[in-house]
């Protein structure tokens, strides 16, 4: 009996792609249905290729897809947005590529994420076409996604104690703000000021439609950069590249 091949249409992003062959591309896709999978895409960097501009970096479309193996095939796509003015801004570029690193570091393969889908397809979109601050909007997206991930921080309290005060540290390992008397100024612990905090508890709180409003002080975001960082880096207990990219461009960019 002929083995029935189950077509499956999905919405997708591209986090990354491999090329290999002469023409032949192994694409990662965020799915909102079918979470993170691997798909090839054959022949698709032949000229003229339908393919091809939905298998870039970026790219936001409509798939479908057959399940072979440990991998998904590409069988149809079209491109809703490629993103495009990205690639054409060096400091876009290097957020919107960490920002793809971060996201497919916590995806999980095969399994459904309506919510970080949209978190991602939302922030490429700010990136794209707002006039925001891209260190703004990549702030705004990493504290949305680890409070999705279930590590929102705890900023109403000292953690230890549960004295409220106004002087706090931020304690990257226990997730949240550690007061003075129970700060062991380890390595874990960072400096936090009050604006930092209102901007935290703001992000955390607000519809990310209503991201066009957000505009962050350059002190409360260098501090924002640090912290971030470092909650991160402890979380997934690793430090992504494309953050080396970001800290390059801010160096060159300057105050």
């Amino acid at each position: 009996m002929k083995k029935v091949i189950r077509h499956l249409p999905t919405q997708g992003v591209v986090l990354r792609y491999t090329n290999f062959r002469e023409a032949d591309r192994m694409v990662t896709l965020l799915s909102p249905t079918l979470g993170k999978i691997s798909v090839m895409a054959r022949g698709c960097r032949k000229p003229n290729s339908r393919f091809l501009s939905a298998t870039e970096l970026f790219c936001y479309g409509d798939y479908v897809l057959y399940k072979k193996d440990d991998f998904h095939v590409m069988t149809q796509a079209s491109v809703n947005d490629s993103f495009y003015d990205i690639r054409n801004d060096l400091e876009k570029l290097s957020y919107s590529s960490y920002i793809l690193e971060l996201t497919e570091e916590v995806a999980s393969p095969g399994q459904e994420d309506n919510h970080l889908f949209y978190l991602l397809l939302q922030t490429l979109s700010y990136l794209c076409y707002s006039d925001l601050n891209p260190k703004d909007i990549t702030h705004a997206f990493e504290i949305k996604l680890m409070d999705h991930l279930g590590y929102r921080p705890i900023l109403d309290r000292c953690m230890i104690c549960g004295t409220k005060n106004k002087s706090y540290y931020f304690d990257v390992r226990q997730g949240g703000l550690i007061c003075g008397s129970c700060h062991n100024m380890g390595e874990t612990g960072y400096n936090i000021q009050m604006g930092t905090i209102k901007t935290i508890e703001y992000i955390l709180n607000m519809d990310f439609k209503r991201l066009n409003i957000l505009k962050i002080p350059t002190s409360t975001s260098k501090e924002l950069d640090r912290i971030l960082e470092a909650y991160i880096i402890e979380r997934m207990e690793k430090k992504l590249k494309t953050r080396q990219f970001i800290q390059e461009f801010d160096h060159i960019k300057g105050p």
